[in-house]
């Protein structure tokens, strides 16, 4: 039965990395749902134990969330948002800036697939009104930015999400912006540097093109043009703030767990409050990325499989270990796997599977430090290679269906190991030092 599985589990991951047959594309989901279906028919997993492997408190997470997220975009927020940022970009390096930073904090609020979809039209638009004459030394930047600030809360992407809930740390915002904030924000300021100097001759032409253009250019344009339904932004604004402050009161009072108040419910129930208060529900429905649903639903099967039937335990069998009594050494050994096994498994199908290990291992909610190098590292692991996050694949999807050049694989590695190498080394020292 195990060679069964693992056959089932390498197809599953052949379709999620080509995800093309005969010059056909396939949604990133296809992968996990016909994973999820012959995992089932060949009995590797029974069918209540398949709908039991399911997080429902992610599901719930995520389709709240998702709602928020599609008034938000469909209100023209969004937009609104960055053409905020890049209104103030008199030059290359603020719309560097804004690109990176802007990104990398709406990630860390908004999850950074949604982010990496709605920000990549707006660069591409970006880089045509100033006749910019290739889109990666944009692009890029954006995907470096997304993955990078995301890491900063529980909710910034689906990974860190799963180490939230899996870990029962009682108040995982505050872990997070304790053990994560300044890693993050001094990795977004030298992700700055980086692609300035990486990508310099492009910037310096850019500089001239702003010059001559700004007058017409999008970064004058006036951020209240682009908001298309004022009643929806003002209802999808509210009710993201409140949310924002649901999440404070239940982080400063840690017994509402006990009465199911939490991140997952909380998500949920102002999605479902802004479907009853709004008259554009079918619109918001309709908006959703439900294939971000669909894909988790099929992991949860998959991952559980797998870890069930000892593939799993005799895969990180092989890698480090970590060892819960040696800061130091745990910290390092969590995220070298993280990094390297999310280049193979994509990190939050990884994050599922190796929270397995880390429990069967006697890491717990105490072990705060071990959980926020799980997030860390599987976070930064998006950066190494375009495998490595599901927003980079994306951003390649969203720029090459608009018939767009974007980056090749060698080109995001090339840039992204350097990226991923020193911003590695910034959590690790900061998480391992307890700095």
């Amino acid at each position: 039965m195990i060679y069964l599985v693992l056959a089932i589990f390498i197809l599953t991951y052949g379709l999620l990395i080509f995800r093309r047959i005969r010059g056909r594309s396939f949604p990133i989901w296809t992968s996990m749902v016909v994973g999820a279906i012959l995992m089932i028919s060949t009995s590797s997993i029974s069918p209540l134990e398949a709908l039991q492997s399911i997080d429902w408190r992610v599901i719930g997470f995520l389709f709240g969330m998702l709602v928020l997220t599609a008034g938000f975009e469909k209100s023209g927020l969004i937009d609104y948002i960055v053409l905020t940022i890049l209104r103030r970009s008199n030059g290359s390096n603020r719309l560097l800036a804004g690109i990176i930073v802007g990104s990398g904090l709406l990630s860390a609020l908004l999850v950074n697939d949604t982010i990496a979809l709605l920000w990549t039209p707006i660069v591409l638009g970006i880089g045509s009104k100033l006749s910019a004459d290739e889109d990666k030394p944009l692009l890029m930047p954006l995907a470096f930015g997304v993955t990078v600030g995301s890491a900063l809360t529980p909710i910034g992407n689906p990974q860190n999400l799963l180490v939230a809930l899996n870990s029962g740390i009682s108040r995982p915002f505050t872990a997070f912006l304790t053990f994560l904030l300044i890693p993050t924000l001094v990795s977004l300021g030298l992700l700055f540097l980086i692609c300035r100097l990486v990508f310099r001759k492009f910037y310096r032409k850019l500089d001239s093109n702003i010059a001559r253009k700004k007058e017409n250019g999008i970064l004058l344009r006036e951020p209240s043009s682009a908001i298309s339904d004022w009643k929806l932004a003002r209802q999808s604004s509210t009710l993201m703030g409140l949310l924002i402050i649901s999440f404070g009161i239940a982080e400063a009072f840690p017994v509402l767990g006990d009465f199911g108040i939490n991140i997952s419910s909380l998500a949920l129930a102002f999605g479902i409050l802004l479907l009853v208060i709004s008259e554009k529900r079918s619109i918001l429905l309709w908006g959703m990325s439900w294939g971000v649903l669909v894909f988790f639903v099929g992991m949860f099967v998959v991952m559980r499989t797998v870890w069930d039937s000892g593939i799993g335990s005799r895969l990180l069998g092989i890698l480090p270990s970590p060892d819960p009594s040696e800061r130091a050494q745990s910290v390092g050994s969590i995220m070298l796997v993280s990094i390297l096994l999310s280049q193979i498994l994509s990190n939050v199908p990884f994050v599922q599977l190796y929270a397995y290990n880390m429990h069967s291992i006697g890491i717990g909610p105490s072990n705060v430090v071990a959980w926020m190098a799980l997030a860390a590292g599987s976070t930064l692991a998006g950066n190494l290679s375009l495998l490595g996050a599901v927003s980079n694949v994306i951003i390649l999807d969203a720029t090459e269906s608009r018939r767009r050049k974007p980056f090749s694989f060698l080109e995001f590695s090339t840039v992204g190991s350097l990226v991923t190498f020193i911003t590695a080394l910034i959590f690790f020292f900061l998480l391992a030092l307890g700095l």
